[in-house]
């Protein structure tokens, strides 16, 4: 069998990244022959080739990487010194799985390219600092949100037939203002998103495993509330849950901002005859979600911040509640459709201008993309289409 020569500090290093049980691993690839398991591998080591292979998977690296003389430096870590990981369900940090360090460290790459572009093309700084005043309400910083991203409350309401299409327009907005949306899957029981702030691509993460498109509409402006505040986050259940200062702040936000206060009344006043909404009254919350595109769970709590509803409503659909709606199929996409969705247009547009003025190469993009010549031609189109 042939095999392979990799350097031991090279593996332990891309464990310890990966945030995986180091023991298992090495005992489960037979690795721990080396020596004890209590001491650290170092110099070259032959594995076979289908072990390679395996722990490529198990640490979510290409190969290659193992061909490496020395480990990378630490600042090149998968999960940034300041990143906030979610909370256990006590309230405490816990440890990103090795799914989500993955993603942390291919979206942070993303963000790195998309700053080195802004800046070889002359972009301007995102400055999101200045979208929402120190110290504002949720409700005074949803207004202010709303207006820079030039939200159309009547199109999100009236003119926008699904709660898919709110979330494609929300993400749209963004990108016009220079926010980098991603939208891949992680599975396993892992974060619903994360932010990244950054002075030319800030970026927010939506996992694509979450299927309810008013949940990723819920999430994608939890996250923005994190990138206004200066914050690099990741946000489970649990946190969009959470009660503590900062995720209620954040949740309030994004209620707000979907769910007007005078617009809210008038409705429940014009259409509802009712001016509360009790624990139980599915009617009226799957009503009020399906005007305005949101998931039961933003609905109830802005019932509940308006003093329209209390805790039992936000209890009877929080934790393991989902929504009781029909997911439509999607449409068959080819290749290039998927990146878009997965990377944003504007990350697609970033590359066709960097593509004609020559500060990248065909090559460069393929390969990051993964896309042949006439598919990368075709993800261009589709983000100049969405300008």
């Amino acid at each position: 069998m042939t095999n392979a020569i990799i350097q031991g500090d090279v593996l332990e290093w891309a464990l310890e990244d990966a945030g995986v049980d180091r023991q298992a691993v090495l005992t489960g690839l037979h690795l721990a022959r080396r020596g004890p398991l209590n001491e650290h591998l170092s110099g070259p080591i032959s594995v076979p080739l289908d072990v390679l292979k395996q722990i490529a998977e198990i640490t979510h690296r290409s190969a290659y990487f193992f061909a490496l003389p020395h480990p990378p430096e630490e600042r090149r870590k998968s999960v940034k010194q300041n990143f906030r990981a979610p909370s256990s369900n006590d309230g405490t940090p816990r440890q990103l799985n090795p799914e989500e360090r993955a993603a942390v460290r291919l979206a942070n790459r993303r963000q790195e390219i998309a700053s080195k572009l802004s800046r070889d093309l002359n972009a301007k700084p995102v400055d999101l600092a200045k979208v929402i005043a120190n110290n504002s309400s949720p409700e005074r910083a949803a207004e202010s949100a709303a207006t820079w991203l030039q939200w159309d409350r009547r199109q999100q309401y009236t003119v926008l037939k699904s709660k898919n299409k709110v979330f494609v327009a929300l993400r749209q907005a963004l990108e016009s203002r220079g926010i980098m949306t991603n939208l891949v899957a992680v599975e396993g029981d892992s974060f619903r998103g994360f932010s990244l702030h950054h002075d030319y691509a800030p970026l927010i993460f939506i996992n694509a495993s979450v299927k309810s498109p008013a949940s990723r509409s819920f999430t994608l402006l939890h996250e923005l509330a994190h990138l206004m505040r200066g914050t690099d986050k990741a946000c489970d259940r649990t946190d969009l849950q959470s009660r503590s200062s900062e995720e209620s702040w954040c949740n309030r936000f994004a209620a707000a901002f979907l769910l007007p206060a005078s617009d809210l009344s008038r409705y429940l006043e014009k259409n509802l005859k009712q001016t509360s909404v009790p624990a139980g009254d599915t009617y009226a919350l799957k009503r009020i979600s399906n005007y305005f595109k949101v998931s039961w769970y933003c609905a109830a709590i802005r019932l509940k911040e308006l003093g329209y509803a209390d805790n039992r409503l936000v209890d009877s659909v929080s934790g393991d509640f989902q929504d009781p709606e029909e997911q439509g199929r999607a449409p068959g996409k080819t290749r290039a459709e998927i990146r878009v969705t997965e990377y944003g247009y504007r990350f697609a547009r970033l590359f066709g201008s960097a593509l004609s003025e020559a500060k990248v190469s065909q090559l460069e993009a393929r390969k990051l993309f993964r896309l042949n010549g006439a598919e990368l031609d075709q993800l261009i189109k589709l983000g100049r289409g969405a300008d």
